[in-house]
């Protein structure tokens, strides 16, 4: 069914009811928002409109891709019954403003907040992340999780990362010699012209590899393991320190642990936020402890309180960051 047929089929109401039957066949029930087919011409993206089903999970995603921008939105939201799905127009405005974003985005209106990491031991700072913080025209903030996700490998690498690497050069001097992290995409990191790049990136920046580090962020499946070790493995040869972020939620998992070679991993905050569990206790000790024997350090993110500290100093993490050790500040 292309773009004109199913326009012709939905028109003119605020929501659109449809189903999946057993043999994954899409069953359109009333009639659609005009709103989101005027978005979509507004913005040219016809023919650039796709819906992706999910078997296992019998969801759908309604997915627009054009040039080297990938717009992908769960505008697609389950009702009780769980082959019942719609979209509304909360969802559409969602849209409207994470395309204005990813306009700020392509003309660099991009900021970095850092935030400080400790060495939980020495009470010292051990790094600082440097995170990016994208602003619409009228000074809203969109956040990490809503844009970065939309973001394509491209344009990550030829825009914020080299942006990332320019700020850090520019602020290195107010800053201490510590590791200094930025965020890395699983899809850049598979590429094979990566390193090349990257390293070039850094020199140009007159930075030191050893005050380099790459936090791997795993927005997508990763296609290929030996695409991406081999990548890890040159950044590992000239110096530059390696963490898996966000631990234990999403594709990050104890089977990567065994793959990269990695310094740091940095514990999903859900573990910090449930912390006086007992089990989760164990959990994080038990995965400590797995770090000593084969190599590497925790570090745990979303530490608020004093009490999280003490008990996660006491389950053996290293590394630490959160609101309690230091929010993060604009630069």
């Amino acid at each position: 069914m292309n773009f004109t047929e199913i326009k012709k089929i939905l028109s003119n109401s605020d929501i659109a009811f449809f189903e999946v039957d057993k043999n994954n066949y899409i069953k359109w029930k009333n009639h659609s928002f005009i709103k989101l087919f005027n978005f979509i011409e507004s913005k040219e993206l016809n023919g650039h409109l796709t819906f992706q089903h999910k078997s296992q999970s019998n969801f759908l995603i309604l997915k627009f891709i054009k040039k080297n921008i990938s717009y992908k939105v769960d505008l697609l939201v389950k009702r009780k019954n769980n082959s019942i799905y719609k979209i509304n127009d909360s969802q559409i405005s969602k849209l409207k403003v994470l395309q204005d974003g990813m306009n700020c985005f392509k003309k660099g209106e991009i900021k970095f907040a850092i935030q400080k990491q400790y060495d939980l031991n020495k009470s010292k700072i051990s790094g600082y992340e440097f995170l990016a913080r994208m602003y619409l025209q009228n000074s809203t903030l969109i956040s990490n999780e809503d844009f970065m996700p939309m973001i394509d490998s491209t344009y990550q690498l030829k825009i914020l990362i080299p942006i990332a690497l320019s700020k850090i050069a520019n602020l290195k001097k107010h800053l201490e010699n510590k590791i200094y992290w930025i965020n890395v995409s699983a899809e850049n990191l598979e590429q094979k012209s990566f390193y090349k790049i990257f390293f070039n990136l850094v020199k140009k920046n007159n930075l030191e590899n050893k005050n380099i580090g790459i936090e791997i962020t795993e927005s997508n499946k990763i296609k290929s393991n030996k695409n991406i070790l081999d990548t890890l493995l040159k950044l590992k040869a000239n110096k530059f320190s390696i963490a898996m972020d966000d631990f234990g939620a999403g594709y990050a998992n104890i089977k990567r642990l065994s793959i990269f070679p990695v310094d740091i991993v940095k514990l999903d905050k859900l573990f910090v936020s449930d912390i006086k569990n007992k089990k989760t206790q164990l959990l994080v000790k038990g995965i400590a402890e797995i770090g000593n024997k084969i190599g590497f350090s925790l570090l745990a993110e979303g530490i608020e309180t004093n009490d999280d500290l003490m008990v996660i100093k006491r389950m053996g993490v290293k590394f630490g960051q959160g609101y309690f050790l230091g929010k993060p500040e604009i630069m």
